[in-house]
């Protein structure tokens, strides 16, 4: 966790933190960790003081219990990162579930008169249950004599399918950090991404609002371009900006690009 750097625990959760400058608050997607920051922390810490959250049931964070109602895991966040941050002034950056969790933090922090600077979401969920979306993922764990190589080809299979543009080769660090925070997830964060919630959030907020999409993102569900439009038409002070040849996991696929935009528009 060297990377990511020193570790405090505030309400149950792990933040760890790194570099200095203004504070930058990253929030990761579901089934995973901070480590969904892996190729953004250290290019980014060179300009902000970087915080990664483990949201609640995930990473290094306590795990709430399975039927915690949504207000209530946003409320537990808030306590968190209220006591972490002590009055400082912060920026969000959220992925994908991290994305929705954002939208709805930020919107909670800002009636209590503690809304973010900014705010980026990447790949974000929150816009109802992607009915009609078909994306058949294999069985990565087949028998229990399955050896690790074909886990891993099964893993990166599977994650070119949903995650990314392009599969990854089988050494790909994506397929390590997939397994391991998906054998430490313990909470389902299904129910939350697939609320139609992110543009009532963000709605109620004054704060800038930059939005990240992969133009090849197999998630949005019926096209990226639906996506932009919805966007445009119901948030049109946000702005939007899809990055070509990437995916879903935007900010792994396509760092270069998305460090850029959270630097351009955070400073």
């Amino acid at each position: 966790m060297q990377k990511f750097g020193e570790l405090t625990y505030c309400a149950g959760l792990s933040i760890r933190s790194v570099g200095e400058g203004p504070r930058l608050v990253l929030i990761h997607g579901g089934a995973g960790s901070r480590t969904h920051w892996f190729r953004n922390v250290e290019f980014l810490s060179q300009h902000f003081r970087v915080d990664t959250l483990d949201l609640p049931g995930f990473g290094e964070s306590a795990a709430p219990p399975s039927d915690l109602p949504h207000a209530a895991y946003i409320g537990w966040v808030a306590q968190a990162l209220q006591l972490f941050l002590n009055g400082e002034p912060y920026h969000f950056v959220g992925f994908s579930f991290g994305g929705a969790v954002t939208a709805a933090l930020s919107a909670h922090m800002a009636s209590l008169g503690r809304a973010p600077q900014r705010v980026t979401l990447v790949s974000p969920s929150g816009f109802g249950p992607p009915q009609g979306r078909k994306i058949t993922l294999e069985k990565v764990r087949k028998t229990d004599n399955d050896s690790p190589e074909e886990i891993r080809a099964a893993t990166a299979r599977n994650l070119g399918r949903w995650m990314l543009a392009h599969t990854p080769e089988v050494d790909d660090p994506a397929i390590d950090l997939h397994l391991q925070n998906v054998a430490r997830a313990r909470f389902d964060s299904r129910a939350f991404s697939f609320r139609e919630s992110l543009i009532k959030d963000l709605s109620c907020l004054d704060s800038p609002v930059q939005i990240l999409l992969g133009e090849k993102d197999p998630l949005i569900f019926p096209s990226v371009a639906g996506r932009m439009a919805l966007l445009r038409s119901t948030l049109p002070a946000a702005l939007l900006t899809a990055i070509p040849d990437a995916g879903h996991w935007l900010q792994y696929e396509a760092s270069d690009a998305v460090n850029r935009k959270i630097q351009q528009f955070h400073l």
